[in-house]
């Protein structure tokens, strides 16, 4: 299990709809400037280089596996995808430095947002997205399933010290907010977190790599940044308990996962009236009404 790790977050400067396709191209020369700058892993957002919508046919594929082989680099992507059970889901996938297939990732929270608005309903996936690249324990939490905190938990709580946050872009008034949730995952489960979106008209970007103590780097405008990450440090955070003192040896209070008493949150998995029904397609619901 290394002791270091470098990740790169890239936010691309989206092509327009009739120029998709354009994406994946871009998406190549992000990752050879992030492999040349130290980069284990690229970090690209949701739906990134794509395809964006089910209406859009064109494969990325093929060169983010190229892509991955030529420079050494993990790369992780997403698209919309038909799955094995002819449902549409927004799905992540890892490409490790070989071009290999390493993990593949259903989004289990699909936006709450109109169909309309995102191409047509979208399945909700069957598991958190916990995995292992390089030897380090990862997790991926896409879009507003950062906004909930249960997801980054668990997968904080099976080990994950590196949390992946793609999400589509287009925050506007959330921005803020979205970059304080960020900080925050890192924060309470002791784990460094990887946010980043496209690129949409002439917003500014909220891609960071932020850990438990400070964050690392932010990309304004750029559409790349590139942050070591120093996992000893944080093994030391998580095994650490708080202490008084004026002079404090961290910047955030340490052992928050062994802090924990679990009896105390059963209700945490009770079903509840009222949740979001993300697995019956809208049409479904108005017909029952």
């Amino acid at each position: 299990m290394p002791d270091t790790y470098t990740l790169a977050v890239a936010q691309p400067r989206t092509a327009p709809p009739e120029r998709r396709e354009d994406n994946a191209a871009r998406a190549v020369e992000l990752v050879a400037e992030a492999a040349a700058r130290g980069a284990d892993l690229v970090l690209f957002p949701e739906h990134s280089p794509g395809p964006f919508t089910e209406a859009e046919s064109y494969d990325a594929a093929p060169a983010m596996a190229e892509a991955a082989r030529a420079h050494g680099v993990n790369v992780c992507w997403s698209r919309m995808e038909r799955c094995p059970d002819g449902l549409f889901r927004l799905v992540v996938h890892v490409t490790d430095r070989t071009g290999a297939p390493a993990f593949r990732y259903e989004r289990s929270h699909p936006a709450t947002v109109p169909p309309k608005d995102t191409g047509g309903w979208v399945a909700p996936g069957p598991v958190l997205g916990s995995f292992t690249l390089d030897g380090v324990p990862m997790g991926i939490v896409v879009c507003s399933e950062l906004w909930i905190p249960e997801p980054a938990r668990v997968l904080a709580l099976r080990g994950a010290e590196i949390l992946l946050s793609p999400a589509g872009g287009g925050f506007t008034s959330l921005a803020p907010n979205w970059e304080m949730i960020a900080r925050v995952r890192a924060v309470e489960n002791q784990c460094y977190l990887a946010l980043t979106n496209n690129l949409w008209d002439v917003e500014s970007g909220s891609a960071m790599v932020t850990g438990p103590e400070h964050p690392l780097a932010v990309a304004g405008r750029a559409e790349l940044a590139v942050a070591p990450l120093d996992l000893a440090r944080l093994r030391w955070l998580r095994a650490q308990d708080d202490q008084l003192g004026a002079v404090k040896p961290f910047d955030a209070i340490p052992g928050l996962l062994r802090a924990r008493r679990p009896e105390l949150y059963a209700e945490l998995s009770e079903p509840r009236d009222g949740l979001f029904d993300y697995h019956t397609p809208p049409q479904e619901i108005s017909e029952q009404r």
